[in-house]
Order: C-alpha cells, then structure tokens, then sequence
C-alpha cells in the first residue's frame, strides 16, 4: 500500500479516475522499454496515454526559451528557442554526443494567438540574440560558429568558426546573410535609427591595437623588461634565431609566445571556463553596414576594453561603456560611460565616471535626453546590488532609482510611461518585473507570482503598451507571455508535453534563527508514499553563494520533478548569503562560508522533518559549486545523513585560489589571501578538505574534467584524502564538461548526471517501490497536507 499525494500536492491537468495509478504505472513501465529504444526518438514517449511521472529522458523533450526581442509596432515578437536534437546515426544506449544543443529564431504572432509560432532559421546551429530593425522588416541576430572551409579542422583562425552578426528578412522572403567576419566572432547587434547600420562588439589581438595605436600605458607586467613586447611582423620574422644575438634570441622567443607554444602568462586572469586564456583580447566596438556595403570602421582608439554600445536617439553617436587605461584590465573593476561622434570615430567623451563604480548597458530613452544604465559598486562585488541610474545624455550626475529596494538588477528597459524603467531583479525566491521612475518613492512588483507561488521572469521586452517575457513557474519551466492595454496572457508554451505529467507543487514557509535571521524555504513532495506512509528527503543547495532559488528555478525544475516522481521529498532553502534579500543578508556569509549557512539549511531541514511524511532515518543531501562545498562542509561536522553528493564544488580554499577562475571570491568573502599569515588559519577553518577526517557520511563527488570555474584538482584531492583513510566515496569525472554540465552541458551527460546522483541515493535511502496498485481508501485518508 502507498499513501498519494497527487490530489494536494500536483499541479494536475485532469482529475484522475479510479484505476489512474495502475495506467501510471504501466505507462511509466512502457517510457522505460521505450527509453531504452532510442532509435524510436525521444518523440514517441507515449505523451497520449495519460498523466505519467516525470522522467529520466524528459530532459531531452525541454524547451526554453532564450531571447524575446518585440517589433517596433508591437504586433510579434521574435524569440530565440533552445532545444536538443538527436543525432540520426545515434545508437542505444544514449551516450556522449548523440544529442546536440540547437537554438533556432521564430517569429510569434502577438496580435492573433491562434496563429502558431512561425520558425525563422533551421539547421545545425545556434541562433539568438534576435533584434528587429527600426521598420519591423529585418532582422539582426548572432549565429554560432559553422564549418569554415577546412571542414572545421585545424583553423581556429577561421571566422566561420566564431559566432558573427547575421541579417535576414521578416518580410518577403529571402535568405540569412553574415554582415561580420571577425577573427574573434562579433555578437551584441544593435540598429541604428535609420535601420542602414548595426554596431556590434568583437575582440581584438591586443598585438593588433598596439600596431595601430602604440602599447599600452599600463605598467609592464613581465619582470626585468623595461617595455611592452612589440608584435613579430611577418616581415621581420627571419631576423628571428635561437642561437644569434640577444636581441634575435627575444625575437625568437617572442615569435614562439605569440603562437602560444608556449604560453607566456602576464596577466592574472588568464584562465577561461575551458582553458588558458594567456592572451588578453580586448572587445571593441565595430560600425558597420547593414548591407554589408563597406568596411566597418572601429569606434575608439587606444587600448582599452569597449563594449555594450547603442546608438543614440538622432543616430548621430554611439553610448558605450569602457574600462581600463592606466591599469590592465584584469586589474581595474571601475568602467565608465562614454559616447563616440560618429563624425569623429576616433574621439571619446565620457558621460558618467566614478572611481569605485562598474557600469554597463546604457539604454537611451524615447527623446533621447537621458540615458538608462546599471552600475555596481565594486568595494565589495560579492555583496553590493546592481542599480540603474538616469544620466543626461551631455552628462552628469545620476539619479539613482532603484534605490527604494533592496535587489539587485537583472535586465532593463525604458518602460511604456515616460521616464520609468522596468527592470527585473531576484526577490524572496521569485524574480518579478519591476516599475521605478524618479518620482516614485519605490520600484513597483508585477508578475511575481504564478499558481499561488513565487514565479520568475526571464528575457523581456517592451514597445509602447506590449510587454512580452519568458516566464518559468512551479508549474512549467518555460512560458512566453504578453500583456497588453493591461490584459495578461499565455502567448505560447514550447512543453506542451508537461501537460501529460504529474507535476508535484510546493509549499512555502518562513523561519526565524536564533540570531534573528529569516529563512525562506520550500517542501516539494513525493509524489507517493511507501506502505508506512513515510519517504526520504533531499536537502538540496544552491551555489554561488549570492544565487538565489525558489519554486520557480528553471535550471533545477525536472531535476527535483525528476526525484519527487522517483519517490523523494526535496527541501530547498536560501541560507545567509544569498541574493534576493537585500545587501545585509547577502553579506552575512563574510568570512562564514561554512558555519552560519550550514546551520540555516540544517535548521530548514529540521522543520521540514516535522511533516509525517518524512522519514528522519533517509535523509540525504546534495549541492553545486558553492552547494557542493556546502554539502561536504556539512557532511564533515554532521551525520544524520545516509549519503551525500557534492557537485562541482570548492573543496579547499588555498587550490581553489590557485586553480579557479573565480579565484577573487577568496579575497571577497574572506577579506584576504591564502599566502596571508592573517587569513592563513581562517581559511584552513573554512576548507572542507582540510575537516576532511570528519565525514563519515558515504559521498559521491562529480565534476568536470574541464571546470575551470572551480578548479579540478580540489575533487581528486577530497576524493584521496577519504580513500587513504577508508571512507566510503566515489569520484566521477565527465570529460569535455566544464561547470555549467547541468545547465549548458552535453544532453546525455546532464542526464547521467541526474540518473546518477538518484542510483547513489537508492543505495542507502532507498524509496519504496512506486509500482504498485492504487491506494486504499484507508491509506487515501491517511493523506497528508501538501
């Protein structure tokens, strides 16, 4: 016998009959036959038969919905959709490769929505980023890299293989066309008024700048040189000998550094999320024509990085942002407003310029007299929010009009009224648009809760009284939706299928700590009980730290369907630290990366072992990135836990300083640097690696073999020190992946990823089986609260 929670704790598409739970059974019987066939395609899941569990291999049914981008007169929309594509030579089992991630453009009728979804671009790549021209008849984009002529091998040089501007018709028919063919790729499309041109960014060779504009005015960061290395001309190239004069042994030796064998390191961010970066690549900001009639002319000069350009009202000028000059970049957080003449592309004024201030994404408003942009304080990046200022477009001082809550922005746009903006921010587990003005005294909320819960707001636009976003909820992980003249609704939803699954539904609720700290903090059900109407429960942690979670967390919708249908409750908190409560909240983890959250998510996981479903003895928990060093540190100091899988995780703060890209965090959150005899023992303190004697608790560790974000040392060596002392652990490495694999990853790894975490669980807190026969009236009124 089993006790159900379908009929209080599902978000249902119909009621169910009498004899449901046996056709769910059956049908989850025929999705695992059928999984198994993956010649028939991930299609012909049985979608017809009935309501039926969530599944493994749904994840490769997913949507999202990536970019929304509105016509000038509001009657579509063009939206980026991300879906995976199975490989037609692909045979069973599912393994690495066989799926591929495809984002393709369609065009969504805003005006009839009986109309479906017209899709824009086809084929083997990814397509986003959609703008649509001032008249509504073409449309910018950017488009992945495709096979350049060498058949996509041995040219990296190739610009076929970068991602580049592309331009098409919305009207009349007619072809996509690459308007850029930069080295480096080109991204960030922006119209001009007129609709004749685009500006764009791209990345420069800095050997390239110097040649035009001289080295840089930066110190010299190589010790012993007085100067900049100067570039190698081919020309000069034979001057270049390993055994001549001093002067044609550093021509040599330079020769060899710029082709990167080997590479010569000189800046202190030189790891990327996938490999080294040694080579600092400045972006730059390119004019170019729509037709793609002349040559782009590069707006700036000297060697400093520029980026989010926009074309001003008059499209006479382009507002952009820019960053270092007298300090390398990797060194200089502040940027600065600035606006080019297009009659004189050389020369730069700067609109808004504050030490201690980083800036980005001006947005000009409707009569062009003030310019919307975000700005951070950047004293303390881990703590202070994003903000939006309204400068004058001669310059001056900003009003700052986000002010009145305590968030941090997101994305923004002028919005209908004039002067208000409209911003979406993360806010108590949902992130809803907002409204502020300078004559409002606070930012106004709309859209924030969907079903009862808390929702999220995704990609938005606005034209005039049109507001169309992409939304996740409790209920669906990815909805277009559009309001106009003030009327709401659901425009498309790229799932339907979900429609056919059983959808467990949260609650929310609130505690107060002892320090007077407030958790907020969600149960999701099982979606069946065992015999003695009890199931385990999965403590589950987000990263960051300063990310945010709730009900509505797109990246982790199937995953925690996924466990609730295989039988497993999760509880999911934001502990101290955490983004979506202001800037004292966030800040209450300095220097307390382990103790103070660790308490919260345990005094979460204490209430939610109040409901009578709960079974206290299979308890287990699990996290990434930042929740992977929280779930070791806990794992390290308590053990009422079954079993543990740490993700991706920093393990030791000293590697994770040396190895990571995100290697700042140490100085950030701690105040200080490994090396440091002042930081030296806090940091030891902090590092679950080094309280590794203290886990007990079996621990299955995952991590990319490329995660540069973290580093991939720190897994082996948390894996090791268990192993020599004889604990139980086991390590699983995916090769290619780095740390997005459960967010950008291969589609067959992501699903391993998630299959796995669940088979280590079921060995030590195993949920009874789900396949039995509908409950009995007695275990129906033994039904608990959802």
């Amino acid at each position: 016998m089993r006790h159900s929670f379908a009929s209080t704790c599902a978000i249902r598409p119909a009621a169910r009959g009498p004899r449901v739970s046996v056709l769910v059974a059956v049908v989850a019987a025929l999705l695992t036959i059928i999984a198994g066939r993956t010649q028939a395609g991930v299609e012909d899941m049985g979608d017809d038969i009935g309501p039926s569990p969530v599944s493994l291999t749904d994840l490769l049914k997913l949507q999202s919905i990536k970019d929304v981008a509105i016509d000038p007169e509001g009657r579509f929309a063009v939206i980026s959709i991300e879906s995976f594509e199975r490989d037609p030579n692909a045979e069973a089992p599912l393994s690495f490769g066989d799926y591929v991630i495809r984002r393709h453009l369609h065009r969504v009728d805003l005006e009839d929505l009986a109309v479906p979804p017209r899709q824009l671009t086809f084929g083997d790549r990814r397509d986003g980023s959609p703008r649509i021209s001032p008249d509504g008849r073409m449309l910018a984009f950017v488009r992945s890299g495709e096979e350049g002529e060498d058949g996509g091998k041995g040219n990296e040089d190739d610009p076929a293989r970068k991602s580049q501007v592309w331009t098409m018709p919305l009207e009349g028919g007619g072809e996509a066309s690459s308007v850029t063919a930069f080295k480096h790729g080109a991204s960030r499309p922006r119209w001009s008024p007129d609709g004749s041109r685009l500006v764009v960014e791209t990345r420069f060779d800095l050997d390239a700048l110097v040649n035009e504009d001289g080295p840089p005015s930066w110190p010299v960061s190589r010790p012993g040189r007085a100067m900049h290395p100067i570039p190698v001309k081919d020309e000069d190239r034979s001057f270049a000998d390993p055994d001549g004069t001093p002067e044609q042994v550093a021509a040599w030796l330079e020769a060899n550094a710029e082709e990167s064998s080997p590479r010569v390191v000189d800046r202190i961010e030189f790891l990327g999320e996938r490999g080294i970066e040694e080579k600092w690549r400045p972006r730059q900001v390119m004019l170019v024509q729509a037709d793609g009639s002349a040559d782009p002319i590069r707006l700036g000069r000297g060697i400093v990085d520029r980026a989010d350009p926009v074309f001003s009202i008059d499209g006479r000028s382009v507002i952009l942002v820019s960053s270092g000059g007298s300090l390398h970049p990797d060194e200089d957080f502040d940027s600065r407003l600035e606006i080019i003449d297009l009659e004189s592309p050389e020369e730069v004024r700067t609109l808004f310029s504050q030490p201690g201030w980083w800036v980005g994404d001006p947005i000009p408003g409707e009569d062009g007299s003030l310019i919307a942009f975000v700005a951070q304080q950047t004293d303390e990046p881990s703590y202070r929010g994003r903000r939006i200022g309204l400068v004058p477009t001669q310059g001056g001082d900003p009003i700052w009009v986000t002010d009145g809550v305590q968030t941090s922005v997101q994305e923004h746009r002028w919005g209908p009224r004039a002067a208000t903006v409209t911003f979406t921010a993360p806010q108590e587990g949902a992130v809803p648009l907002f409204t502020a003005s300078p004559s409002m005294l606070e930012p106004i909320s709309e859209h924030r809760v969907r079903e009862g819960l808390p929702s999220q707001v995704h990609a938005f636009d606005i034209v005039k009284d049109v507001v169309v976003w992409n939304e996740s909820s409790a209920g669906a992980p990815s909805r277009l939706w559009c309001e106009r003249d003030g009327v709401e609704r659901l425009v498309f939803d790229p799932n339907p299928w979900i429609a056919q699954r059983i959808v467990a539904r949260p609650t929310e609720d609130w505690i107060e700590r002892p320090d007077g700290t407030r958790l907020q903090y969600w149960i999701l059900p099982p979606r069946e009980l065992g015999a003695d109407g009890k199931a385990p429960l999965i403590l589950a942690i987000h990263g960051g730290p300063m990310a945010m979670w709730g009900p509505a967390e797109s990246t982790m919708w199937l995953e925690w369907q996924l466990a609730s249908a295989r039988g497993y409750g999760v509880v999911y908190a934001n502990p101290r630290g955490s983004g979506g409560y202001g800037e004292a909240f966030q800040r209450g983890n300095h220097q307390n990366w382990g103790p103070g959250p660790a308490g919260d998510c345990l005094a979460v996981l204490d209430e939610a072992c109040g409901e009578p479903w709960v079974d206290t003895d299979r308890l287990v928990i699990t996290g990434g990135s930042y929740g992977g060093y929280l779930t070791a540190w806990i794992v390290g100091h308590d053990h009422r836990f079954k079993a543990a899988v740490a993700q991706r995780g920093v393990y030791d703060l000293a590697t994770f300083f040396g190895e990571g890209n995100a290697f700042r965090l140490v100085e950030w959150a701690f105040g200080g640097h490994p090396h440091d005899p002042r930081f030296t023992p806090l940091l030891d303190r902090s590092s679950p690696f080094r309280q590794a004697g203290g886990i007990e608790t079996p621990l299955l560790i995952l991590h990319g073999e490329k995660d540069l974000r973290t580093g991939t040392s720190q897994a082996s060596m948390l894996y090791r020190a268990l192993r020599v002392d004889g604990r139980p652990v086991e390590l699983v490495l995916y090769p290619e992946a780095d740390h997005d694999l459960s967010r950008t990853g291969d589609p067959v790894h992501r699903m391993d990823r998630l299959g796995r975490i669940l088979e280590f669980f079921s060995r030590f807190a195993s949920p009874e089986d789900l396949s039995g026969p509908e409950p009995s009236p007695a275990a129906k009124e033994a039904r608990t609260r959802g």
